[in-house]
């Protein structure tokens, strides 16, 4: 009767070996699969726009070369026209990973 314990904890050691060795297996399955999602990902899906150089706005300072305050000394908003796009085409938004031009 003696034997009886020894046999099941062997039998409990063993099967808890099993479930180690199962959940090692299962780690190191699931992060090559990640490491190969992100490669495919990174590949397929750049996360930088492909049009040419955006250029800064730029701002018109031929109609004045100083801001203009009102009596209670205020900062005025420029006239109108007086700001201007740098030029080329507006920002391109990509969605889904594919865009036209």
């Amino acid at each position: 009767m003696a034997q009886q314990p020894f046999e099941a904890i062997e039998q409990r050691d063993r099967a808890m070996q099993k479930l180690h060795d199962l959940t090692w297996a299962c780690f190191m399955w699931a992060a090559g699969l990640v490491a190969v999602f992100s490669v495919i990902a990174a590949v397929t899906l750049p996360g930088q726009s492909q049009s040419s150089a955006n250029t800064a706005p730029s701002f018109d300072t031929s109609n004045s070369s100083a801001p203009t305050f009102t009596d209670d000394g205020q900062l005025q908003p420029p006239a109108q026209g007086s700001f201007q796009s740098g030029g080329g085409s507006p920002p391109l938004v990509v969605s889904g990973g594919s865009h036209s031009h």
